[in-house]
Order: structure tokens, then sequence, then C-alpha cells
């Protein structure tokens, strides 16, 4: 018996132009027909630990989710499409346009 599972669709928007070594990215994700939730990319310094936290709410309420990467890594697009595709279970994103992340946290 075969399963079928339909691809995840995610759509993304960056604050930042994204370049080849991002220090950071922040930006808003929303999944299929979902809402809007923030997403936080950060570089491991030596108080914080490597991983991702989901679920996340922010003083402001807004929701979403916190990666942190080793101190190794490049953050660039390709790279964060990935680890986000990995902890959501995305197939597809598409970037758009607005809303603005940082006018939610």
């Amino acid at each position: 018996m075969r399963c079928s599972h339909r691809p995840m669709r995610g759509a993304i928007n960056f604050d930042l132009f994204m370049t080849e070594d991002m220090p950071l990215v922040e930006g808003c994700y929303r999944l299929e027909e979902g809402i809007c939730m923030f997403l936080y990319f950060g570089i491991r310094r030596r108080s914080r630990e490597s991983g991702v936290k989901k679920e996340l709410v922010w003083e402001s309420g807004v929701t979403g989710l916190n990666i942190i990467v080793p101190d190794d890594t490049k953050l660039d697009k390709a790279v964060v499409l990935q680890l986000l595709s990995d902890a959501l279970g995305v197939t597809t994103w598409s970037e758009v346009r607005g809303p603005d992340p940082m006018q939610h946290r």
C-alpha cells in the first residue's frame, strides 16, 4: 500500500535583503492558509544553544519560531529555506511582500 502525501506550501517574507552571509534573518511566514508567523534565525554565540524552538510567543503576542545555527553556518536564503522546510515540513516556498515583521514584534 502506498501513501500519498500532499505537498505543503508556505509563503515567506524576509525583513532584510538577503545576502550570502547574514548575521541574522528575520521575517514572516505563513503555511498554507494559516496565520502569519514570525521567524528569527541567529548564529550561535557563547551563551546560546543551536536548535529550533517552535510555537514561541513574543511579548507582543506574535507567534513564530526561532532557529539558532552553529557559528560556522553561512546564513543565506537557501540555508534558511532548507532549515524552515525541515522544521515545518514545507516542500515549496514562495517569496511574498508584507507584512513587515518589524511591526509585529
